[in-house]
């Protein structure tokens, strides 16, 4: 659709009404023994007219502006070919325009959308459009007026098209102008000049229009700077309103006898200079408009985009400022410049007093904690920090550090107290590995005299008794495996960790190491240079160790295990990725699968195990500072796992 609504009544009647009218000025401007008017300006109305009405009824639009042209030029003495020919040539010009138009520049109104002449393109292709639509109506109404008897000649085409165009793009133009504004959606100038400037404007150009043409030297170009002034302090309306005033008192001094223009002896060529003057004018102003325009459009968005971006960082400040956690930002040089109020709290009770001074000295404290007696305490993770307090005791703090944008704006900490948790966390692994390690000896003892009961039932026949006692050493048995993951777990979650640098890759690398000790047939596909890690041995051997382990145990039948596995460095970290190509994990079980004894229903059919070793491994990589997920393979069989370890020191992306 290209209009909202029928025009009514009223509004038709008031088209038809301009159109009369200006009609007639252009009669009035036909010379002596000639039928050529001068100029033109009910062209624009028509094309207006045509762009309101509803496309469905453009033939009843176009029928009345052939009649009422006709019933002009009958009234005004045109002859009878004129009257005939004169008003199908104009009609098919106002078609012509809207048509193209409406193809070409969707966004107006009137051809689809809600804007003006607010952009160059619009500008550009609006005027092409123009030009081919009006070259159109002066081949057919120069043909009326040879119809006529006039004899035209070259000179007389090139008017008709001239005084065409000039009549549709100032009258096209400010009236659209003056639709969108009546519309109410013509935004205001951002920055704009107020009233007082406006009439200093106005009250210029009419006494530079005045002095301008009221001499003979051709200094009528000066107009234009005001022009400009105008289109780029107000609003696109007002400078083509201010072009379009200026141009018509251009004229009329011109049709006085005033001004360079005047001078000339033909007044065809008169006509023509005057009417290029006030396009000139015009498409300066709609030009330097519609470039101010898309400025606007540009500050509004940003000043938008602002205001969603203040209100972001409102409720991001809000939401840091209520978070336990602190939260540190520093720069290259690792000055603290953003901050949260726990890390102030943090800071204080490390070092009472100035803020930003207790800010640096924690920072200091985090980038050299204190090595000695407390990095050997087994509760303690890779990345907490013993803190002394101004008070003589000590916090720890469990420090996590993330390169932002790749390091380009900084550094974040995040500060954790986990003084509570780690002081009540040594008891309990004290205590699960105590449990543990005495439930193995009546196990051992169990195992023994099941042994000795089955050699005594062999070659008795009592066959019964001998898969019983079996059974029952199965269950020994995987009640001992049972108990030695948990005294891995244990290790795992609250043993002492010694981090140091450990090689993945190359024959004598850990990968390798790990392949032999769960016996793969093959050694594990990885690339030669992969990056090293810096963690606690024995903990990334358990680790890989489990991973490489399942890659054995819950192998496709008949297809023999294979393990492949690629690492990178990010930031401070190395992210590893293991790949197996046996059963797979099912979509549903790729959270649960690290949960504490959870294990399938397929699995629990086919393959034995206590569903403690993915737990495990999430235990080393999360005391590492890490995590570990369960991803889709992408392609063919099997499962991926992907995890982070702390990079080497100095290591490079």
């Amino acid at each position: 659709m290209t209009s909202v609504r029928v025009l009514g009544l009223p509004a038709a009647l008031g088209f038809a009404v301009a159109y009369v009218a200006l009609a007639l000025v252009g009669r009035a401007t036909v010379l002596p023994g000639s039928s050529v008017s001068l100029v033109w300006p009910a062209a624009g109305v028509a094309v207006l007219w045509l762009l309101a009405e509803r496309s469905d009824r453009q033939v009843r639009v176009l029928l009345l502006v052939a009649v009422l042209l006709g019933v002009v030029l009958a009234v005004t003495g045109a002859d009878v070919p004129l009257v005939l020919l004169g008003g199908a040539g104009v009609a098919v010009q106002t078609w012509l325009v809207v048509a193209l138009v409406r193809r070409w520049c969707p966004t107006l109104i009137g051809a689809g959308g809600e804007d003006s002449v607010h952009t160059l393109r619009t500008l550009a292709v609006g005027t092409g459009a123009v030009l081919v639509a009006c070259a159109v109506g002066a081949v057919l109404l120069t043909l009326a007026l040879w119809a006529a008897g006039d004899d035209p000649d070259l000179g007389d085409a090139v008017l008709v098209w001239g005084r065409q165009v000039a009549g549709t793009i100032v009258i096209g133009s400010v009236g659209h102008l003056a639709w969108e504004w009546r519309r109410g959606h013509a935004d205001p100038r951002v920055g704009g000049g107020g009233h007082a400037e406006l009439a200093v404007l106005w009250g210029m150009s009419a006494a530079a229009v005045v002095a301008m043409f009221l001499q003979p030297l051709p200094l009528v170009f000066l107009l234009v700077p005001l022009t400009g002034w105008c289109a780029s302090r107000f609003t696109t309306f007002t400078a083509a309103l201010h072009a379009c005033a200026l141009g018509t008192v251009a004229l009329v001094l011109t049709a006085g006898g005033h001004g360079p223009i005047a001078r000339l002896d033909d007044p065809y060529v008169e006509a023509m200079g005057t009417q290029s003057f006030l396009l000139a004018l015009l498409l300066t102003a709609l030009a330097v408009g519609t470039l101010r325009d898309r400025v606007d459009d540009l500050v509004r968005q940003l000043v938008a985009a602002q205001a969603v971006s203040d209100a972001q960082a409102e409720l991001l400040s809000g939401m840091t400022g209520s978070m336990g956690e602190g939260l540190l930002v520093l720069d290259d040089e690792r000055r603290v410049t953003t901050h949260n109020a726990a890390s102030a709290r943090l800071a204080r009770r490390h070092l009472p007093g100035d803020e930003q001074r207790a800010l640096a000295a924690l920072v200091d404290l985090l980038d050299h904690p204190p090595r000695p007696a407390a990095w050997r305490r087994p509760e303690l993770g890779p990345g907490d920090v013993v803190v002394p307090l101004a008070d003589g005791g000590e916090m720890v703090l469990a420090v996590t550090s993330r390169p932002l944008a790749a390091g380009r704006l900084g550094t974040l900490l995040v500060v954790r107290e986990v003084t509570a948790h780690r002081s009540g966390f040594r008891p309990l692994v004290e205590f699960a590995s105590t449990a543990a390690h005495d439930l193995r000896g009546p196990l051992t003892t169990m195992r023994s005299w099941l042994s000795l009961v089955e050699h005594d039932l062999d070659g008795t026949g009592q066959d019964e008794a001998r898969d019983a006692v079996r059974r029952v050493d199965r269950s020994v048995v995987h009640m001992s495996e049972l108990i030695d993951d948990l005294l891995a777990q244990a290790a795992a979650e609250g043993g002492q960790l010694r981090p140091e640098v450990v090689v993945l890759g190359g024959s004598g690398g850990l990968l390798a190491e790990v392949a032999d000790l769960v016996g793969l047939d093959e050694p594990v596909v990885a690339p030669a240079d992969l990056p090293a890690v810096h963690a606690d041995p024995g903990a990334v051997r358990q680790l890989f160790a489990n991973l490489v382990g399942n890659c054995v145990k819950y192998a496709r039948p008949g297809v023999p295990p294979r393990v492949e596995v690629d690492a990178h460095v990010r930031g401070d970290r190395v992210v590893v990725e293991v790949r197996d190509h046996g059963i797979g994990v099912p979509e549903a079980d790729r959270e649960r699968v690290f949960d504490r004894f959870h294990r399938s229903q397929e699995v629990q059919a086919s393959y034995t195990g206590t569903g403690l070793g993915l737990s495990l491994c999430r235990s080393i990589v999360e005391r590492h500072g890490g995590r570990i997920v369960c991803v889709a393979p992408g392609d063919g069989p099997g499962a991926v796992f992907r995890l982070d370890l702390p990079a080497v020191p100095g290591a490079r992306h």
